[in-house]
């Protein structure tokens, strides 16, 4: 009798906890998790890409679910980790007892980097959506993978197009101050930008950073009204980036140029709406949708309708991020998670709404198609000025 008891619990044991896979209590039912700041102070970003992340599984749901698991539905299980690194790793731990299959996130590079070393020794597939720091894909794990570009590309894709405008321009930007957040995720940018600049024929007069939390950037301010340079290069968060355009509006000097880089305001949504007149001819070099794709426009109307706000990079990124995963699953034809790294390991997604060729990720994980764009907001719109191939507006210099 005790011999069948030990073999009928070592039967469950490997039934359930040998093999890697994610079964649901409904075998009819697939769980990813999306990880995302939806409260504190990034709480507006964090609800965007939940909210991508929700149309995107709903999309899949209404086509029929997956096929090779019979049409099993995809359910997204949420989780906030409110910014803070322990609470990213927390709650990969809990998404991990929810039996997901995968994981989306998580916007924050601090959260990040803790929490896909969280799911790399639970082995979940995590799709990196947005965090900037290079060092995600730089650590030899096999179960992350990143579709944004990572700092390097966002800082080399600076200083090219830093090149193109002054092409475009009769008053050329020669002489920059660089403000960043100080953070891993605005240093690292600052860090390589200042590093590439001689060798583009940028002249850094001061690299300044600040706390993201800051009330008050009038130091700042007061340091690039004595610098004048020809063009502020920012890389903020929405609360910071907001603080800097309104110091530099109301002082006595105006630079010919603001810029940001991977901005987590320029780029946003509730940035660009609410104060046009104070951001009009802003530009960033960051992420967004291609313009040019009749898929990307047909998301992006979908996602206006059902949320009632425009889709921005950030959620355009979660989207893509969400429909990545879930193609895994797809071809894995299992919910096993091993078998998912597998499939994500060999992903070749040409249909996306993304300006860049296929998504293909190489040997550390990162999306080895993953570019920036030169975005600029003109007349409330934020609008690709470059590379030509995606743009739908002309740039605007100098940017008064």
């Amino acid at each position: 009798m005790k011999k069948i008891v030990f073999l009928m619990l070592a039967t469950l044991f490997i039934l359930t906890g040998c093999t890697g896979e994610a079964q649901s209590d409904d075998e009819n039912i697939v769980k990813i998790g999306a990880l995302h700041p939806l409260s504190g102070a990034l709480a507006n970003e964090g609800q965007e890409m939940r909210d991508a992340a929700r149309l995107a599984v709903e999309e899949i749901n209404e086509a029929g679910g997956i096929e090779s698991l019979g049409g099993a539905k995809v359910e997204l299980i949420e989780a906030d980790h409110e910014g803070a690194p322990e609470k990213g790793m927390s709650e990969i731990q809990r998404l991990d007892r929810e039996k997901v299959v995968g994981v989306i996130g998580a916007y924050s590079s601090g959260v990040t980097l803790p929490a896909t070393q969280e799911a790399e020794r639970a082995g979940i597939p995590f799709v990196v959506d947005i965090a900037t720091v290079e060092e995600v894909t730089k650590r030899g794990f096999k179960y992350t993978f990143r579709v944004q570009p990572p700092a390097s590309t966002m800082a080399a894709n600076f200083l090219d197009y830093f090149n193109v405008l002054n092409e475009m321009s009769d008053s050329p930007l020669e002489t920059v101050v660089l403000v960043h957040e100080d953070s891993v995720f605005g240093t690292s940018i600052a860090s390589l930008i200042e590093k590439g600049a001689a060798d583009h024929e940028i002249e850094v007069l001061d690299n300044i950073p600040h706390a993201a939390t800051t009330a008050d950037l009038s130091s700042t301010i007061n340091k690039i009204n004595r610098l004048k340079p020809d063009a502020v290069i920012a890389t903020t968060y929405l609360r910071d980036g907001t603080l800097l355009v309104n110091g530099l509006k109301q002082s006595n000097f105006q630079p010919k140029a603001i810029i940001g880089v991977a901005n987590g305001a320029f780029s946003n949504t509730a940035f660009i709406n609410d104060e046009t007149e104070i951001n009009q001819y802003i530009m960033d070099v960051n992420y967004s949708i291609n313009p040019q794709s009749n898929l990307a426009i047909e998301v992006s109307k979908k996602y206006e309708d059902q949320f009632n706000k425009h889709m921005g990079p950030n959620a355009a990124y979660s989207y893509t991020a969400t429909k990545v995963l879930i193609d895994a699953v797809e071809r894995a034809g299992s919910t096993d998670r091993a078998k998912i790294q597998k499939a994500l390991s060999e992903t070749n997604l040409t249909e996306h709404i993304l300006p860049q060729d296929s998504i293909i990720f190489d040997e550390s994980g990162q999306n080895a198609n993953a570019q920036a764009v030169l975005n600029q907001i003109i007349n409330g719109e934020t609008k690709v000025i470059y590379p030509d191939e995606y743009k739908n507006a002309d740039a605007v210099l100098p940017a008064k």
